[in-house]
This record gives structure tokens, sequence and C-alpha cells, in this order.
């Protein structure tokens, strides 16, 4: 950890992925009820359009991997920032749910360059083994994301509405965000050719399409880690209708929102923590069934509305975790080769899961209540922590 803070290039990798994550994903689910009250969109309706981002940032995945494979990083993270930038100020120019659609469907292609996959990509194409410990530590201040952009569009929609908090996400973006990419990227990209002169061989992989889609362990992992997604994509994008359903008040699911990203750090301390002493599996299957009790303590908020912060607690560790261990673990059993494309490839399926999520759970949310969906996030991610413990098996 000390190293880390001495880490110039890690430290605004930190800033940049906390901002960017902040303007360009939670920036969504913070502002939904403002747009349904203004627009009269059904929730349905609303988060089709995000669906539409997350899936198109899924398929752009494995195409943004073999980018940085070959080095175009320090160009694609810059420009999908300062694009994003400028969707968000269109954004604010909406009139209709076609147009609503298009600039989140635009949108979507800047999540694809800009956030945690390339980003873990680029990490470990420059540090290799030692990324593990990298991505850990770059996720810590980037954890705070939905800290930042929960309390940020409440606190700035209620007195002036949700344009002017958009406007404010477009200058962190601009002011923060793209300095230090224009910075921090290129230092990366240096250190990863840097590293390839040094050790041109590299642990082989199951790089190829085809012969990656034949190898069970892709499947395993893909499909194991997209189960627990399947839970924090409901979660994270339909929280706040979720907790009004629940009849948990407004202050109290703001609070608990806020709540997410401090314990998604808490959880990457607890990972760093764990060290050498865990294997990269037993970390993930830890962090489902944190993920798994998180929605239990959901269900029974019904009940008790104070216990959304134990789920806030619980789905936090185990969502911060989950999200950067699936690199660690796509690298310690599929290889480095064409770590990109491969690592593109394997959260393919997780983010189409996270696309599919928020208008799945916004639909039955709308036809049968929350406790269906809390029921399908309870199970979820227990089947994905089987489906690893299958995969230590088979190594």
């Amino acid at each position: 950890m000390r190293q880390a803070l001495s880490d110039g290039p890690m430290l605004a990798m930190m800033a940049m992925q906390m901002v960017i994550w902040a303007a360009l994903f939670y920036s969504f689910p913070a502002s939904i009820l403002y747009w349904q009250a203004e627009f009269g969109w059904s929730t349905g309706q609303t988060m089709g359009a995000f669906t539409l981002a997350i899936a198109i940032s899924a398929l752009g995945a494995p195409v943004a991997g073999r980018l940085i494979d070959r080095g175009f990083s320090p160009l694609i993270f810059p420009l999908g920032a300062v694009t994003g930038a400028a969707l968000l100020i269109a954004l604010t120019h909406v009139e209709t749910l076609g147009q609503f659609y298009v600039i989140w469907a635009l949108i979507g292609i800047c999540m694809s360059v800009t956030l945690y996959e390339p980003c873990f990509a680029l990490l470990t194409r420059a540090r290799g083994a030692r990324a593990r410990g990298t991505i850990t530590a770059v996720t810590l201040l980037a954890g705070f994301a939905s800290t930042l952009a929960y309390p940020m569009i409440y606190a700035l929609a209620e007195p002036f509405g949700w344009r002017i908090a958009i406007l404010a996400m477009v200058g962190l973006v601009l002011a923060i965000n793209l300095p230090l990419s224009l910075f921090a990227v290129k230092r990366f990209e240096v250190e990863a050719r840097a590293r390839q002169q040094q050790e041109p061989a590299q642990p082989k992989s199951a790089a190829a399409p085809k012969v990656l889609l034949r190898d069970k362990r892709y499947w395993l992992i893909a499909g194991s880690f997209a189960a627990a997604t399947l839970t924090t994509g409901v979660f994270i994008n339909l929280l706040l209708p979720l907790m009004a359903a629940q009849g948990v008040p407004s202050s109290l699911s703001i609070l608990a929102a806020s709540m997410i990203g401090p314990s998604q750090v808490l959880g990457r301390l607890l990972m760093l923590g764990a060290g050498a002493r865990l294997s990269s599996i037993r970390i993930a299957q830890i962090a489902m069934v944190s993920i798994a009790f998180g929605a239990f303590m959901f269900a029974a908020s019904g009940q008790f509305a104070l216990l959304v912060l134990v789920f806030a607690l619980a789905q936090g560790v185990g969502f911060g975790v989950a999200g950067i261990v699936r690199a660690v673990v796509t690298r310690d059993y599929l290889g480095e080769e064409n770590y990109g494309a491969v690592a593109g490839a394997v959260a393919l399926p997780s983010l189409m899961i996270s696309a599919l999520a928020p208008a799945l759970g916004a639909f039955a949310l709308d036809q049968s209540g929350p406790l269906p969906v809390i029921l399908l996030c309870l199970i979820a991610p227990i089947l994905g922590a089987i489906g690893l413990g299958r995969l230590g098996k088979s190594a």
C-alpha cells in the first residue's frame, strides 16, 4: 500500500476511474427518479436505455481489449472521456425517449473504452503477475464513485434540477479525468512496452476465439461471474426504486446507496490483506456469498428498514471484490497471452447480464413487486460460487 501511494500513474488511475464511473455509470441510477418524474416514463422504459448502454459496452469489450493489446490505450481512454462528456451535455437537452436511448447507446461505446475492463487489461499488460495488487489498489479510490454520484446528484438536483447535476459531472470528467488520463495511460503503456521487451515469453492462453470457446474453464469463469453480476446489476441500477417498493424512507435510501462505495473499498482492502493466503477462486467465492447475504438482508428490510444498511455493507464488499477478482481469475486460469482480448471475452457474458438485469428487474418489479426480484438476486450469486468450485476441481 505504501508503494501504491508513491506510484504517480497508479494514483492518477485511481482518480480517473472514480470520476468516469461516477459520470458515465452511476449518474444513471442516481438520476432515474428525476427523469421519471419529469418525463413520465415507467421504470422499464427508462432502464431500457441503460440496458442498451451496457449491452453495447459488453459488445465493445473484446474490441477494446484487442486495441489495448496493440498499444492504442493512450488514444482510446482520453477519446472515450471527451466523447462521454459531450454526450452527457447532450443528455441535458433530451425531449423524447428515443433521444434518451440514442444518447445512452453512444455512452455505452464510451464505457467500453474507459471503465474497469480496459483499465484492468492495460494494468495486466503493464505489470503481469503483479497486476493483482495494482488492480486492487487502483480500485480503492474508484470504489467511491457511487458515494460521489448519489449525494452529488441529489444535492444539486433537488434545488437546481437534474440537468445542473449532470453538467457538474461533465465538469469533473473534463477537469479531472481527462488530464489524468493523458498522463497515466501513457505511462502504463510505456511500462507495458518495456515489459514486453524484457519478458518476450508469456504464459500461453487459449487466445484464439474457437479454442477459447471450447475451453471448459472459460465457460465456468464467464458463467460464474455472470451469475453474480445479475444480482449486482439489479441492485446497483434499481436500488432507489427497490428501496421505495420496500418502504424504505428516501433519506435512509440515499444513506444506504452512499455506503456501497466505501463498502467496496473495504472489500478491496480485505482482499489486499488476504494476499497470498487465499486463492483467487476462494476470494471470488467469498465475495459471491457476501452478495447473496446482502440480498437476504434486503429482503428482510421490508420488516426492518435499517437492515438496508447491512445490505449495503455486504453488497458493497462482495461487489467490490467480485468486480476486480474476475480479472485475476482470468489471468490465473487462461493465461496472459493476448490478455485484453481474452479478458474482454470473459467479461462479455457478465456485461450482457449486467445490461439485461436492470430491464428484466424493472419489468419484474412493475409486474410482481420486489420479492421475486430479491429472491432471484439471492439465488444467482450462490450458483456463481458453486460454478467456481467446479473450476477449482478442473484445474
